[in-house]
């Protein structure tokens, strides 16, 4: 969240992650809520004629824009909510010391608090995850509750390319009228290309971000795909690796789950004080599933 649009290049945003955030309109509770954030300027419906079947969104649901980035939605549900947000501060370890939850930071500051919830990653790779976060909360979990916590995700890389102006042409050719385009074929590295200053509406004749994606399943080193992710991603545009100002990958290690184990849509670890630990390892990768 701590991200500010003056710290990209040529102050143009890219979501590396989720670049839309789904919601199944079959569900009251996550659309009455994404409802509520399309008034409060948080969002947008994107038209479904500008967008490509993925495996990263489920059929049938619809895909919302965060209008300050996909981050700006978990910003305006937070302001909807009045909530006292602390940033930059990563929790590492979680204890139970008499009637409340002792909790440490990874800077050394502890506070007590009466309810824990925990909302991050399942176990896994990647660094901020449930099992980086230690404690004597860990042995409240029965083998069952590990087991619905460690369901496995699919992970991809995501890389962002920052162009030189004066390459509109060659964009409007590849994308046509969409945003965002399949990309595969035998061998490919490459599954999904995004146009993210035409998604958040930046002018075409200036400097221009675009997004890739790997299929699901990325495997080995992302420095050593870099180059291969760009060079493919490039040919296909048309546009010289010269027009590169700027560049940035990331290991996308928790795309989505594969397959959940759990009953329940969240864990009551301890009534009194409350923990409680939700995910979408107990529901579905999407907006929906983090509702639910």
């Amino acid at each position: 969240f701590t991200t500010s649009r003056d710290s990209y290049p040529d102050g143009l945003r890219a979501d590396l992650g989720a670049q839309y955030a789904s919601v199944d309109p079959r569900d009251a509770d996550s659309m009455s809520l994404m409802e509520a954030i399309v008034k409060e300027g948080g969002a947008t419906l994107m038209p479904e004629a500008c967008l490509v079947e993925t495996a990263e969104r489920s059929p049938g649901t619809l895909q919302y824009r965060g209008n300050l980035g996909q981050n700006g939605i978990v910003k305006a549900m937070l302001s909807m909510a009045k909530a006292d947000v602390t940033f930059e501060r990563r929790v590492s370890k979680i204890d139970l010391r008499g009637n409340l939850w002792s909790v440490t930071a990874y800077d050394g500051a502890v506070e007590q608090f009466h309810c824990v919830v925990m909302c991050v990653p399942g176990c896994g790779p990647g660094g901020d995850n449930l099992n980086k976060i230690h404690g004597n909360w860990e042995k409240k979990l029965t083998a069952a509750n590990w087991k619905d916590v460690e369901v496995p995700h699919d992970c991809r890389y995501s890389l962002a390319l920052w162009l030189q102006p004066g390459h509109q042409k060659h964009l409007e050719a590849y994308f046509g009228d969409a945003i965002e385009k399949l990309h595969g074929g035998r061998g490919s590295g490459i599954e999904l290309l995004i146009w993210q200053s035409r998604k958040d509406g930046e002018p075409a004749e200036g400097p221009q971000v675009i997004v890739v994606h790997t299929p699901q399943g990325a495997r080995g080193n992302k420095n050593q795909a870099q180059p291969r992710m760009t060079g493919e991603a490039l040919a296909s545009l048309k546009i010289p690796s010269s027009a590169v100002t700027s560049s940035k990958i990331i290991t996308w290690y928790q795309s989505q789950v594969l397959s959940t184990t759990a009953a329940s849509r969240c864990l009551v670890v301890s009534d009194s004080p409350a923990l409680i630990l939700a995910g979408d390892y107990f529901t579905t990768s999407n907006f929906t599933g983090c509702v639910q």
